[in-house]
Formats: C-alpha cells, structure tokens, sequence
C-alpha cells in the first residue's frame, strides 16, 4: 500500500488499521450484509428460518412484503405496490439504489408474472 504524501510516516513496526471494509477485501461481503440486515431489520423485516436471503415483513399478521437478497442484488414481492414503492423510498435512504424495473431474470432463472388484479 502505498502512503500519501500528506500522511506522517509511521516507523518501522507500525501497521494501517482499516476503519471499513473496501470491496473486494475478504470481509466486505460479510460487512455488506451486516449493515443490509440493521437496515432491513430497522424497516421491520424478519429474517426467514428456511433461508439466510430471504426477509419477511408483516403487518397486521398478514404479508406486506417478500425481499430475495442475492450478493448486492434484490428481488422485491407483495400483493400491494404501494408497500413497494415505500420500501424503495425508504431504502434509498440508506444505500444508492437503482430500480431496474420488473424482474425478468434473477440467477439466470426467468421470470414471469401472472397478476389476476
């Protein structure tokens, strides 16, 4: 690693402590879906038993909202837009998100939607 000129030169011994975790350093995926998971569960998500991406919310015991997590990637279900447009705005701000609309393909898997409304 190389030092910046406007850095103090440390002598011999001494070592740079990181105070995060950069991309594509080893821990940056585990960071990334620690802050994911303080976020998710702070807007009321629940973490699914059965799978380690997958979070539920629920209001009123009744399902407002599925979210598929993969790496940096989401895929966002629920029986009312509404929930998902306020779940995007709320997402928005605490990460830069970009909606790409519909999900046609996730993992190379192709999807189709079957809405009866």
């Amino acid at each position: 690693m190389r030092v910046l000129n406007r850095v103090e030169k440390l002598g011999s011994g001494h070592f740079w402590l990181l105070k995060k975790a950069l991309y594509g350093l080893k821990q940056a995926g585990r960071q990334w879906k620690k802050r994911l998971h303080k976020v998710l569960s702070k807007l009321g998500f629940i973490h699914a038993f059965a799978d380690d991406c997958l979070y539920i919310k629920c209001e009123n015991g009744k399902i407002t909202l599925f979210v598929l997590v993969y790496v940096d990637n989401m895929a966002v279900a629920g029986p009312d837009g509404y929930q998902i447009i306020l779940f995007k705005n709320a997402l928005n701000k605490d990460f830069e998100i970009t909606d790409l609309g519909k999900l046609k393909f996730m993992l190379d898997i192709l999807v189709t939607h079957d809405c009866t409304n």
